[in-house]
């Protein structure tokens, strides 16, 4: 088990991340944003939704991690993780103001990583990047105005891949990009994103897979 953002670097022995494993793994995070906002008796924020803070198993199931913590910090610490997060990019642009957490926050950070899943880019500072910040949002805007947009998708995400709009990539984009909107209103719930990733599917389930890993103890994928 890893987490997600070793695993989205390509390294020897390491299994491609296809669109199909990208999908599932952003669909896994989405299931336990949304457990943890309306699956216990009082919500649960998590409030600090990043890429180091999701573990993928050998079958691409996601894990999230390091949750709830703002419940047993000082609020310092708390307070620390929030600016940390404008840092990396997955702020929400309404904490700059309060700093608070609340479920339509979590929501635009999910967003953010979800354009980080179909992307292949990491936001926010990059020190491989000279400094620079990387806001994958404005990416998006920049190549829909510029009429680019099937060329902001990683290229491992496309290989094998005939239609974007067929195989749910545009949808899954168009997702994010909702739920990275400036107004808290305007952004879906989590369970939302939930149901609209289950009806988007992408068309090959095999590719979840290698040969090796598709014999009878292998675990069914969901």
């Amino acid at each position: 088990m890893c987490c997600l953002n070793d695993c989205a670097e390509s390294k020897p022995g390491k299994p491609a991340l296809n669109w199909a494993r990208r999908h599932k793994i952003a669909l896994g995070i989405a299931r336990g944003l949304a457990y943890l906002h309306t699956g216990q008796e009082a919500p649960i924020i998590h409030g600090n939704i990043r890429s180091k803070n999701v573990l993928v198993d050998d079958f691409f199931f996601a894990r999230l991690t390091e949750f709830g913590l703002d419940k047993i910090m000082v609020q310092a610490v708390a307070d620390e993780i929030v600016s940390q997060a404008k840092s990396d990019g997955y702020k929400a642009p309404e904490l700059h103001k309060m700093k608070k957490c609340n479920p339509r926050s979590d929501v635009y950070a999910f967003g953010i990583l979800l354009l980080e899943i179909l992307m292949g880019k990491k936001p926010g500072k990059s020190g491989r990047n000279g400094g620079e910040y990387v806001d994958l949002p404005s990416l998006v805007k920049a190549a829909v105005l510029e009429e680019t947009t099937m060329e902001v998708f990683d290229l491992e995400a496309m290989k094998g891949i005939r239609s974007p709009i067929e195989e749910g990539l545009v949808h899954a984009l168009k997702l994010a990009m909702g739920c990275c909107a400036p107004v808290t209103t305007v952004r879906p719930s989590i369970e939302e994103v939930v149901k609209q990733l289950e009806e988007n599917r992408p068309r090959n389930r095999s590719a979840l897979y290698s040969p090796t890993e598709t014999r009878s103890d292998a675990e069914t994928p969901c």
